[in-house]
């Protein structure tokens, strides 16, 4: 199995975290990680490569592209995202040649179980597996992107990709062209570019290879799924969790994270070099003291605790860290 990481020096401890929690849920499974970036630096390719020689049948290589190319795609202010977010469009070319498909995964997710099933899903006639995104029939969007919403919209934080495919129908070369004569339709970014060229050609994977927090949201009624099967399937990949993606400001390596399964990345943060490394604020200023208020009230039963918007996941938590002890 095949698995690309696409990130910076600055987000190294992410990233590791990400390689913790896949070896840790995978020991049986053969994995090479591609590290792909502009450029490492030597205590970082180091750092990685410990982590991964503590797991058998593991092994990590590093890639550095030149990303010339990327340098004007959308990166917004307060975005969270870097430019790093746009190598994934380039894996085709820069991946082994004999590859024909690979797994990418952003890297503020989790995986907390196998993921040869994800990997063995047959692929062959479409461009790429992914997961729904919350905004799976939102009209709005697809209109945006100048493609009919009956091709539905997907997240992009896991792609099983049929590299195959993708060098046939030249789809970086497409990807790269839509951004530059759209970067003002790609709000969301490569996300954006990926729904409006590869529309059609997309296999839905089962949500609990990417299971957003709006998914376990106990009033989901802000999503826009029309379709029963894949809203249902969504709703009830959090209790049945693989790969779980911290989507939006909610990331669990600051303090302002909210995500019911935050304590599972204290987990595996905890098994790594990075076990002591304190979480940073979300906020400055007047927004931060703003928070501290908020956190006060809560804990003083004032106002509800905001985690309590979603389900309860204690139970699959301590199940998880029970089998990986």
């Amino acid at each position: 199995m095949e698995i690309a990481l696409c990130f910076d020096n600055n987000f190294v401890m992410q990233a590791g975290v990400f390689i913790q929690s896949a070896c840790m849920s995978n020991q049986a499974n053969e994995i090479t990680f591609f590290a792909i970036s502009e450029c490492f630096s030597d205590e970082n390719k180091a750092i990685l490569t410990d982590l991964v020689a503590h797991f058998q049948n593991k092994k990590i290589e590093f890639v550095e592209i030149d990303v010339a190319t990327l340098n004007d795609f959308p990166v917004r202010k307060k975005d969270h995202i870097s430019i790093a977010a746009y190598y994934r469009l380039l894996l085709p070319s820069i991946l082994p040649q004999h590859l024909t498909k690979v797994l990418y995964f952003d890297c503020d997710m989790l995986v907390v179980d196998d993921l040869q099933p994800l990997y063995n899903l047959a692929i062959e006639d479409y461009s790429t597996a992914v997961v729904a995104d919350m905004f799976y029939n939102d009209e709005t969007i697809t209109n945006r992107l100048l493609y009919d919403v009956a091709d539905h919209y997907y997240n992009s934080g896991m792609l099983l990709i049929n590299l195959k495919y993708w060098r046939e129908h030249s789809i970086s070369r497409k990807l790269l062209a839509f951004i530059t004569e759209h970067k003002d339709l790609c709000i969301a970014h490569d996300q954006d570019a990926l729904n409006a060229v590869l529309h059609g050609t997309i296999l839905t994977a089962p949500a609990r290879y990417n299971i957003q927090l709006d998914f376990l949201k106990k009033d989901p009624s802000n999503m826009v799924i029309a379709d029963k099967d894949v809203f249902d399937d969504a709703l009830a990949s959090g209790h049945n969790p693989c790969v779980i993606h911290f989507t939006g400001p909610s990331k669990p390596w600051k303090y302002q994270c909210f995500n019911p399964y935050g304590p599972l990345w204290d987990f595996f943060q905890g098994q790594t070099i990075w076990k002591n490394q304190p979480k940073t604020h979300e906020f400055k200023g007047w927004k931060l003291l703003k928070w501290k208020r908020h956190q006060l009230s809560e804990r003083l039963n004032l106002r509800p605790k905001r985690v309590a918007q979603y389900v309860d996941v204690q139970p699959e938590i301590e199940r998880i860290i029970r089998k990986l002890q």
